[in-house]
């Protein structure tokens, strides 16, 4: 499971009660598991969350993952292959 927690102004939301923020949440859910189509097996079977900050200068954390699959996640995210050795 992809846990996701937003941040802006420096309050994190993980429940989201807001139905704006839940959709933004559920929107956010949706893209993550599509741009992580590849290594989405490995990602399910590990514990970890995605921490997004929506303030000024938007970033995504990646926590809790190990070393390893976190560096592919992160690959992934920049647009470049999940994995080391494909060119």
């Amino acid at each position: 499971m992809i846990q996701i927690t937003l941040s802006y102004k420096n309050r994190e939301y993980r429940h989201f009660e807001d139905s704006s923020l839940a959709q933004i949440a559920e929107n956010t859910r949706r893209l993550l598991c599509a741009l992580l189509e590849d290594i989405y097996d490995l990602v399910t079977k590990e514990t970890g969350r995605f921490m997004i900050y929506l303030d000024h200068h938007p970033k995504i954390e990646v926590e809790g993952f190990s070393h390893g699959l976190r560096n592919q996640i992160e690959r992934t995210l920049r647009g470049e292959s999940a994995h080391e050795d494909d060119y």
